[in-house]
């Protein structure tokens, strides 16, 4: 994965097209000095609740999420990090509040073991990325999660690529899932996201929701191991890897 290297520098604005989705890349494993000026931009309720974690690794990857997340939108919003606040929707999707709820800024976040990534945006957006050496019942998560074409696609696969192509599936269904703000409740199972006929070169499709809102998603190429997806609202966007030192 690409690591903390080249965040953006602390003060430093960060400029955002309509047309963008900005992707970065971030250890979540950081020095003790670093960890300690994050924790500073946290709310009381945020340090409360990494006081609350029973592992100390636990407690830290949650303080440099958090930190590492308001440092970036403090750059786009050209705003002091400690000065953000969030809010939650109706099934948990982050969102910014108070006097920068008309920002028109969009956020996601995903994390894996120690790594996360982290969306950007002017329209809703959703990000997922999972590490591959998680075991999973792919057949048992399929059933679950895919479309009836979608299980006959897996069923025909050999076994030496059903997991790449499970964790490429799986990941953009559950950015779709996050761009549209319902999470699970937005059924996996009804969003074709896989083995599309209809595909773009760059590995991108579309699909409509339940109220007939346009969306579009595709994988992102990372490090081997690791399998990550980005979707949102729209087609017309083009997404940049930012933070690559």
């Amino acid at each position: 994965m690409i690591r903390e290297a080249g965040w953006p520098v602390r003060g430093a604005a960060l400029a955002l097209a309509d047309s963008e989705v900005h992707l970065w890349l971030a250890s979540l494993t950081l020095p003790e000095d670093r960890l300690a000026a994050l924790a500073t931009s946290l709310t009381v309720d945020e340090q409360e609740r990494a006081a609350r974690f029973r592992f100390p690794q636990h407690r830290d990857r949650f303080i440099a999420g958090r930190g590492l997340l308001r440092e970036l939108l403090g750059a786009y919003l050209d705003a002091p990090a400690a000065t953000l606040r969030f809010r939650q929707g109706s099934r948990g999707k982050p969102a910014l509040a108070g006097k920068l709820v008309g920002a028109g800024l969009h956020f996601n976040l995903s994390h894996s073991r120690d790594q996360a990534l982290y969306a950007v945006a002017r329209r809703a957006v959703g990000v997922d990325l999972e590490a591959l050496d998680r075991w999973v019942d792919y057949a048992a998560v399929a059933e679950r999660v895919c479309t009836g074409r979608e299980r006959t696609a897996f069923q025909a696969l050999s076994a030496e690529r059903i997991q790449e192509a499970f964790f490429a599936c799986w990941t953009r269904k559950e950015a779709v899932a996050k761009a549209m703000g319902e999470g699970l409740a937005s059924g996996l199972n009804t969003l074709e996201t896989c083995f599309r006929e209809d595909e773009a070169p760059e590995g991108r499709v579309s699909l409509r929701d339940a109220v007939g809102r346009e969306w579009s998603v595709l994988n992102v190429p990372l490090a081997p191991g690791w399998a990550g997806a980005l979707a949102a609202a729209g087609t017309d966007w083009r997404w940049v890897i930012r933070g690559a030192g």
